[in-house]
């Protein structure tokens, strides 16, 4: 039997947090632990944890809880739960998603049918987005610039995330919302703590990074289904989140590509203001 340990970093969240605590609680495949790790710079996700600890035992599940001392980062909160995690597969889960209740029971199914596997993902079951006249101009952008992000069916390359998944396939990347691994990735990779705060694609970053020297290794099913939140409340926003994100958009595509990666990024932002310019003129 696969044992399964669940990492999932947070900053605050404590509402998120408690209903996916909920949501593991009722999986029919059971992981044997939940190690938390908490950036929150007050005891209220450890007052959180207490409250659930003797829930978790009563399940055989151990739920741990491990704060972060280093600097606030979810790669380096990632890394922090690979230490600790004593499963053969680390699912790593974001503290705003909330899971169906077969979810992990999808994911190790994947890894049983493909031994090779080295990573399997989960499936948004509803994608954030809205469709209005301009998606077949996005899309020509997104095919010219490689904007953030295409959405076909049945296809997972980089910068893309299938808007209808009908099979197991294979894919480039992989989101760190609901992602899965073998644990001897982490003997050969692990999340760049370079990526400080709200460590923006660094689940991109070691991913593809592992696609890059393993191809052909990672999944992507639409039978693991979760409900992604998008909650707001764990990092800046407005202008301090979308520079900072672009600090990090650029620093995982020279790592990724080097002198190329940066040219990438380069047209990305002329795809990124063409778009701009044509919201403006159709709204």
């Amino acid at each position: 039997m696969m044992r399964v340990s669940v990492v999932i970093p947070t900053y605050f969240r404590r509402n998120d947090l408690s209903d996916l605590l909920a949501s593991i609680l009722s999986q029919t495949y059971k992981p044997i632990e939940v190690i938390i790790v908490d950036d929150t710079p007050t005891t209220e996700i450890e007052n959180l944890c207490e409250e659930y600890k003797d829930k978790f035992a009563g399940q055989g599940i151990e739920l741990i809880y491990v704060r972060n001392h280093k600097v606030r980062s979810a790669a380096i909160a990632r890394n922090i739960g690979v230490e600790r995690a004593k499963g053969d597969i680390i699912l790593f889960l974001d503290s705003d998603v909330v899971l169906f209740e077969d979810f992990i029971e999808k994911i190790v199914e994947v890894f049983r049918e493909k031994p090779h596997a080295l990573g399997v993902q989960g499936y948004m079951s509803t994608l954030p987005r809205r469709k209005d006249r301009l998606d077949p101009l996005r899309d020509v952008f997104n095919r010219i610039f490689h904007t953030y992000y295409r959405y076909p069916e049945n296809s997972c390359r980089l910068f893309e995330y299938p808007s209808k998944l009908t099979k197991v396939i294979e894919c480039e990347w992989m989101s760190g919302c609901a992602s899965a691994y073998r644990r001897e990735v982490f003997n050969e990779f692990k999340f760049d703590e370079n990526l400080k705060g709200y460590s923006f694609m660094e689940d991109v970053l070691l991913s593809h990074s592992i696609f890059k020297k393993h191809p052909k290794r990672l999944f992507i099913t639409p039978f693991a289904k979760y409900v992604h939140k998008f909650s707001p409340k764990n990092y800046e926003v407005g202008e301090s989140l979308e520079k900072h994100k672009k600090q990090c958009r650029k620093y995982v595509l020279r790592k990724l590509f080097g002198f190329r990666g940066i040219l990438f990024y380069y047209r990305q932002e002329v795809g990124f203001l063409l778009l701009k310019l044509f919201n403006l003129l159709f709204r």
